[in-house]
């Protein structure tokens, strides 16, 4: 029963902070290093949690959302997201999306169909990007703590998935240098040619960057001068939406 407890601990030290370094997870559970390590290998090769290849955190794994036990803060975003979404999808008339992060890439988690013209921009829910490309990713990315920041932006595969991917290193730091200082990030065909998107960051509890909010078009019906305004709105949705967390 000691090994269910401790391994009982370890999956709840996940509830409030859902990414965590094995440092972090031996302070907060008390558990010796040496059961620390068994345990997480274990989790991990059972789909309960997975280690991030670039930071080497720990965050809840597949099995864990399928259970919808990875703690109450997914469930509480979605439901938050669905409040503001179709307002504002309203007031832009384009497609909007939440994206939460998923170690270097990103998760389309709930999606909303514009309503202006007859093309439109669709992304299914469960769609997974890299962070490296569209407003949704680098939003995420410019935000994260800078030691991870840091760690990411050195590390990252930068393959080139549209016609305007970022695939230079200095690019993308400047790029997202630009967006911490602006607020909002803003992509054009990226991910694929004809689609445009901006996005800001959602913060959790802790204040850690871990999803975005987007609002995307086709290039066909791209307004550059209301971009600011998209921005406007997309942070005054964000703003109600952490509220209501």
């Amino acid at each position: 029963m000691k090994s269910l407890s401790r391994g009982l601990d370890l999956l709840d030290a996940f509830a409030e902070r859902p990414r965590r370094h094995f440092a972090e997870l031996a302070a907060a559970t008390g558990i010796p290093r040496s059961s620390l390590y068994r345990f997480l290998a274990l989790l991990a090769a059972r789909g309960f949690l997975r280690q991030d290849p670039l930071t080497s955190e720990y965050s809840p794994g597949p099995v864990l959302y399928r259970l919808g036990s990875s703690g109450a803060w997914l469930g509480e975003l979605r439901q938050a997201a669905r409040a503001v979404m179709p307002a504002l999808g309203a007031r832009t008339g384009e497609s909007v999306y939440l994206y939460v992060r998923e170690g270097a890439t990103r998760v389309c988690v709930e999606a909303l169909e514009g309503t202006r013209g007859t093309i439109r921009h669709a992304i299914k829910p469960g769609s997974v990007f890299p962070l490296h490309v569209g407003a949704s990713g680098k939003a995420i990315l410019a935000f994260l703590p800078d030691a991870e920041r840091a760690v990411l932006l050195a590390r990252l595969p930068l393959p080139r998935l549209g016609p305007g991917s970022i695939t230079r290193r200095g690019e993308l730091r400047a790029e997202v240098e630009r967006i911490r200082r602006q607020g909002w990030a803003y992509s054009e065909a990226e991910l694929a040619s004809g689609a445009w998107a901006v996005a800001v960051p959602i913060l959790d509890r802790t204040k850690t960057c871990v999803a975005s909010l987007v609002v995307a078009g086709p290039m066909v019906r791209l307004e550059r001068e209301r971009l600011p305004e998209y921005a406007r709105l997309l942070r005054a949705a964000v703003a109600d939406l952490t509220r209501s967390l």
